[in-house]
């Protein structure tokens, strides 16, 4: 399980959201800290100043400091026009020290009646509050700094403690809904994945119809639809290479066992050994041959492995010599078999001899499939930095639903064979061409006729 990438995604997530958590934590309880002394110690600085300006009142009413202390230690007089005894308590809440020095810097009053007639020193002078009065300092208040930090220490406790509980209790409902949140998406990542895995051992237990359930646009939806793609080709390629298996055994039955029948009946008598029979049976083992031949050929082109030996050529002697080899041949069918080549020649770096088995194939076919009457042109033209060659007939043509499977290993248009050949010329044809960084193709017309053609770079 902890192997599984949901935990493992939890878990990464949950610790970030601590780590998030405890440093957001620290630093905020920290400013808080930082601010809410800053704030008590405003306030206090505060009540202070509000205290030395009512004992400069309490001064400017009386021209002395006569009765002060008592005006600490108790309720100040309501007919000095200061606020009651009650407001100064209230302002002195939480500065429990207070020290009056006159001019001179002599202690002649404090809230606790202590250090009374003592010099304060050069520092407390400087750290208190100045009393002035028609511009004049007429003393100093003086504060206990121990007293007052231990009261800002213990108020900031109480607040920082307030404050750390809501903070934990913020963080704790935050991660509850972001672990939630996290627990949802994590799934919605994760179960797609779960089902591309699941889809991918079925492959690989040989059930090449898995597919994967792709919903949405994502990255992870992409993928499964790769890997859908992936399985469709797996599963084509795997009916294909059946399909060529029974129909290779097929090509290879029919020559072997007109081979087998022939010799059984010559060695029971039933067939003359004359030169005649073993003719027939030189045949059969010619196109035995050519099967496997063409075979090794599909092979080698699977493999990347097709191996030309190029040379200079001038393409058009080469088109026109083919052509005129397959003349008889052409005025045994009663076909009209012609070329139609540029004036010039055209040499280019090829393969002849994989060349011209192409355009033997072609033409060939073109003989084969057509009727008395037709004609088979041969042509050849530049076209921009290629040269096309085209084989045209004036047959019926090509039906439009299996024009395109033309060129697939052992289709043949002929499905009852009686017209021979064993569906591997065009097929291997298509990769010799390729092999020469061309393209090949067919353009047909029912009722009119087929063009084969086949382009080479110059």
């Amino acid at each position: 399980m902890t192997k599984s990438l949901f935990f493992r995604l939890m878990g990464a997530f949950a610790l970030v959201i601590v780590l998030g958590y405890s440093i957001v934590y620290i630093i905020a309880n920290q400013a808080t800290a930082n601010e809410f002394h800053f704030y008590m110690f405003r306030g206090q600085m505060v009540v202070t100043q509000d205290v030395a300006n009512q004992l400069a009142d309490y001064y400017r009413a009386r021209k002395s400091w006569d009765g002060v202390e008592s005006i600490l230690l108790r309720d100040m007089p309501s007919s000095t026009g200061m606020r009651g005894g009650e407001m100064m308590n209230s302002a002195m809440m939480g500065t429990p020290h207070l020290w009056l020095a006159d001019a001179r810097g002599i202690i002649i009053a404090a809230t606790d009646n202590s250090r009374r007639g003592q010099q304060a020193i050069a520092s407390e002078l400087a750290s208190g509050t100045a009393i002035r009065v028609d511009g004049q300092t007429i003393g100093t208040l003086l504060t206990d700094a121990s007293a007052l930090n231990m009261t800002m220490d213990a108020s900031s406790q109480d607040f920082l403690s307030q404050v750390n509980r809501s903070l934990l209790l913020a963080g704790l409902i935050a991660t509850m809904v972001a672990l939630v949140l996290g627990f949802i998406l994590f799934r919605q990542i994760t179960a797609p994945l779960d089902a591309l895995t699941h889809a991918t051992q079925k492959i690989a237990e040989g059930d090449l119809k898995a597919r994967a359930v792709v919903r949405g646009e994502d990255e992870i939806s992409r993928l499964g639809r790769s890997f859908n793609a992936m399985a469709e080709n797996l599963d084509h390629s795997e009916i294909a290479r059946r399909n060529m298996l029974a129909d290779v055994a097929h090509e290879l039955r029919n020559p072997l066992g007109v081979i087998q029948s022939h010799l059984e009946a010559m060695l029971d008598g039933v067939f003359p050994t004359t030169p005649e029979q073993i003719a027939s049976l030189h045949d059969e083992t010619l196109l035995l041959n050519r099967i496997i031949d063409d075979l090794r050929d599909l092979a080698l082109a699977d493999a990347g492995q097709l191996s030309l030996h190029r040379a200079t050529t001038d393409l058009r002697s080469l088109i026109e010599r083919t052509t005129e080899s397959f003349q008889a041949q052409a005025a045994e069918h009663q076909i009209t078999l012609r070329h139609d080549l540029m004036e010039d020649p055209l040499a280019l770096n090829i393969d002849a001899q994989r060349i011209e088995q192409v355009l033997r194939n072609l033409i060939s076919n073109a003989l084969r499939y057509n009727s008395v009457g037709a004609r088979v042109t041969t042509k050849l033209a530049r076209v921009g930095n290629m040269a096309r060659i085209e084989v045209t007939d004036t047959g019926s043509g090509i039906p439009a639903d299996t024009a395109h499977r033309v060129f697939e290993r052992f289709w043949r248009g002929d499905k009852s064979r009686a017209l021979g050949g064993s569906g591997l010329g065009l097929a291997i044809a298509k990769q010799w061409v390729e092999a020469h960084g061309g393209q090949i193709g067919v353009t047909n017309e029912m009722g009119t006729g087929t063009t084969f053609w086949f382009t080479l770079p110059l």
